[in-house]
């Protein structure tokens, strides 16, 4: 599992996307429930630790032109 040190102001969603290029609701709820300590955080304070757990890639669900 990885880990990144917060800077102040620095939210959870920005680092999840960051991460993993997106923000599907599997992905997010896979990250909180590693960072419990992160939940009732709207910014992050610098030193935060936020652990990033290793998730397999999916197949995008989007529609393909040709």
């Amino acid at each position: 599992m990885k880990t990144v040190t917060a800077y102040k102001g620095q939210r959870l969603d920005q680092i999840i996307y960051k991460k993993y290029s997106t923000l599907e609701s599997d992905v997010v709820n896979a990250v909180l429930s590693v960072n419990v300590h992160l939940l009732n955080k709207l910014e992050l304070e610098a030193g935060d630790v936020v652990y990033l757990p290793k998730i397999e890639a999916k197949e995008p669900k989007g529609k393909h032109l040709w």
